[in-house]
């Protein structure tokens, strides 16, 4: 067999030692001899370095806390290097830690072949992988309760809060979100956004990827972005979000992630769109007043004269029929400002014990009358039970009379509209329902907002 291939039959790869266990004695207690036990002993190495057993200690010297500390381990201690190896001929890994050249040359020359040797100098390496695992230990407790603090924090926040990839998947997620999605946690990691947002009621808060979510405008910008969106729930209330997008980036600066946070600010808008209601309505009641009066005074002074001339002898027919006309409308406008002085004016309310089931069961009765013959079915199921309820009868009949009325116009070729009391918890409940073709999300914004109507859209 010719020399180069002998060397190579000889060559070896250190992995092939991966699942090898070293039998390790060590000759001297100098300096890291304390950190090269813990290397041996502490299994967080064996991810590092292959397996390794202490077996015996050598020449410890002048070190009697030390030699007691071997022998807590149950490893026997020997006055010299041949003493200990020939009592454990299984040993084949010294590590020499006398810090003597003359020491560590004599045992290059008397160790045998199977024995390997790692000097002083060596030492120092695993010193020092030592001391970096230790400070890598105490970083990862340090990130793991920082870990649990963070998702501690996360999740007591009633907002839903997501971490996405800039793809859109979840990369994470706080408990009030998975919550409302009736699922566990490693369901939703790694599912698109939509899939992992949902109402109070479980409904998916997106149908699919929509484009009006900050998540896209973040991505395409790198910047922070945010939007009200409004949502439809289960029981026909709209509701409104503040959707928060915020762009992540790692410690070289590149954006990597995206945060998402959704708050329920339905309340909010709601307050919001109360105050500016009432003062719209103070300023309409003002302006309302204003004009009453000054197209009164006017509207007086037609009727009057109106009146003067149809009381003459010498008008001819077409003549009294244009005045009777004239003052037709004057009455109509005159009525029309005193509908407007009655809105614009705060009403003296005096309340008295309503029965809300008789109200409603007048006020069905008298759309039976009026409507039935236009394809109309008009159902009052009413609570027997019901309390009576505090209140102005008559306004609380009007109020139904327009429920209804806007129920018979959204369903024009007409259907069945349906009047109900009942309790929930400690309130009467008083309900119309039909079944045409609903509201839309500007209506229902808007359903509370003087002289808006839908009709002709």
């Amino acid at each position: 067999m010719s020399e180069p291939e002998n060397e190579q039959r000889q060559d070896f790869c250190l992995w092939d030692f991966a699942d090898k266990e070293f039998v390790v004695g060590i000759v001297g207690s100098g300096p890291g001899f304390l950190s090269i036990l813990d290397i041996i002993e502490n299994e967080q190495y064996r991810e590092y370095l292959p397996g390794m057993r202490f077996c015996a200690l050598a020449e410890p010297g002048p070190y009697p806390a030390k030699i007691r500390f071997v022998e807590n381990l149950g490893a026997p201690v020997y006055d010299s290097c041949a003493d200990m190896l020939a009592a454990h001929p299984e040993i084949d890994l010294v590590v020499e830690l006398v810090g003597s050249r003359t020491k560590l040359k004599t045992l290059r020359d008397t160790l045998p072949d199977t024995v390997s040797l790692i000097d002083h100098y060596t030492a120092v390496f695993l010193c020092g992988l030592h001391n970096m695992l230790q400070v890598s230990s105490h970083c990862r407790l340090d990130l793991d309760r920082h870990r649990v603090l963070l998702q501690a924090i996360l999740d007591e926040i009633r907002e839903d809060i997501l971490l996405l990839d800039k793809e859109g998947r979840v990369l994470d997620v706080n408990r009030n979100a998975v919550e409302r999605t009736g699922r566990t946690k490693q369901e939703l990691l790694g599912r698109p956004c939509h899939e992992a947002q949902c109402l109070d009621d479980g409904d998916r808060f997106c149908a699919g990827p929509d484009a009006k979510c900050p998540f896209f405008t973040a991505v395409s910008t790198g910047e922070k972005a945010e939007a009200v969106l409004s949502r439809i729930d289960d029981q026909g209330r709209l509701r409104y979000f503040r959707v928060y997008a915020y762009p992540i980036r790692n410690e070289f600066g590149a954006f990597s992630h995206v945060l998402i946070m959704r708050r329920d600010i339905t309340r909010r808008t709601l307050r919001e769109k109360d105050r500016t209601r009432a003062e719209k309505m103070a300023a309409i009641g003002e302006m309302s007043m204003y004009l009453a009066h000054e197209i009164r005074n006017p509207l007086f002074a037609i009727g009057g004269f109106t009146k003067s001339l149809m009381d003459s002898k010498n008008l001819t027919v077409k003549e009294r029929q244009k005045l009777r006309i004239i003052a037709e409308e004057t009455r109509r406008l005159n009525t029309m400002l005193n509908s407007i002085l009655a809105f614009s004016r705060k009403r003296d309310l005096n309340p008295t014990p309503v029965d809300l089931n008789a109200t409603a069961g007048e006020t069905v009765d008298l759309f039976k009358i009026g409507y039935a013959d236009k394809g109309f079915r008009f159902v009052c199921n009413t609570d027997p039970n019901l309390p009576l309820v505090w209140g102005e009868a008559e306004m609380l009949k009007q109020c139904l009379a327009n429920l209804m009325k806007n129920s018979m116009e959204a369903m024009p070729d007409g259907g069945r509209i349906i009047v109900e009391t009942d309790m929930e918890e400690d309130f009467a409940v008083l309900r119309v329902r039909d079944f045409g073709r609903g509201m839309s999300e500007k209506d229902m914004e808007n359903a509370f907002s003087p002289f808006y109507t839908s009709k002709g859209r």
